[in-house]
């Protein structure tokens, strides 16, 4: 018989009975340790009579399913436990009935895999975030405008976005180096950030160039979110206690049913441009 208490992993043992029940037969005192669960108070139990609802039905499930298909069963989840939230790879092996061949009793291993998760969510991160300013990249905006026009097709809901292109943004790193071009590169994604709402997301999307993804759903509500960004951005941007001579044109456009990606981008680029060509000729 495995001694299961005495184990040097964490790993459990559940009694099958003859109607299907399942219950706690033993803990590993590792198992103990790592969950805070306590084998005095699941021995003889089940599932949903000594862990958390959501728990319960996540691990049954998986027990169940060993126990059914009388076969071992892999896989990984993420529980909230006493000692904290972590991520398992747990195997289950059925143990059979010599007498009748039926499964009565599953031994359960676990590995906290929580480190690896954390590892892989963190290059996952990485993969959307631009490393100069903290901000999304192309890539997450790209993945972010599919998502919205996805919910505004569904709901009727509009939205918007707003493009910003630094202006004289050459000439700061030919005149000043680019320590200078990263620190307003960094600025402008700072009050960008600064001028939305919490849930509204903000991209750099190319060397100069950035977006944002607004809740903003009127033409209105547009202008005044375009209103309070120019606002922040009238402020000037210095790098080593030097004032330079940058600015920022913008380009808004408002989603409209049927409209792609590409549509809503190249109307709000056609603003932008817009908007360059006029501060050009008033210069």
């Amino acid at each position: 018989m495995l001694d299961v208490e005495n184990l040097g992993v964490p790993g459990f043992m559940l009694d099958v009975s003859r109607d299907g029940v399942i219950r706690f037969s033993a803990l590993s005192r590792v198992h103990e340790r790592l969950t805070g669960l306590r084998a005095a108070e699941m021995v003889g139990k089940t599932p949903a009579e000594c862990l958390p609802p959501p728990v319960a039905e996540l691990v049954e499930a998986q027990y169940r399913r060993c126990a059914e298909s009388a076969e071992l069963h892999e896989y990984e989840e993420e529980l909230e436990l006493p000692s904290g939230v972590f991520w398992w790879r747990t195997s289950l092996l059925p143990i059979f009935d010599e007498s009748d061949g039926r499964v009565r009793a599953i031994f359960g291993l676990g590995i906290d895999i929580t480190a690896r998760k954390l590892a892989e969510q963190e290059l996952r991160s990485a993969a959307y975030i631009d490393v100069l300013t903290g901000v999304a990249n192309r890539r997450r905006f790209e993945r972010d405008l599919g998502h919205a026009i996805a919910i505004a097709t569904e709901t009727g809901r509009s939205f918007s976005i707003i493009l910003a292109d630094v202006d004289r943004f050459k000439t700061v790193n030919d005149s000043h180096g680019h320590a200078a071009g990263d620190a307003v590169l960094r600025e402008v994604a700072s009050r960008l950030k600064g001028g939305i709402r919490a849930f509204d997301k903000v991209a750099r999307i190319g060397g100069d160039e950035f977006v944002a993804i607004l809740s903003a759903s009127t033409e209105s509500a547009v202008s005044a979110a375009l209103g309070r960004i120019r606002k922040r951005m009238r402020n000037p941007f210095r790098a080593a206690d030097i004032d330079l001579d940058v600015g920022v044109s913008f380009g808004a456009a408002l989603w409209v049913p049927g409209m792609t990606a590409l549509d809503l981008t190249k109307a709000a680029d056609l603003k932008m441009y817009r908007e360059k060509k006029r501060l050009s000729d008033a210069a």
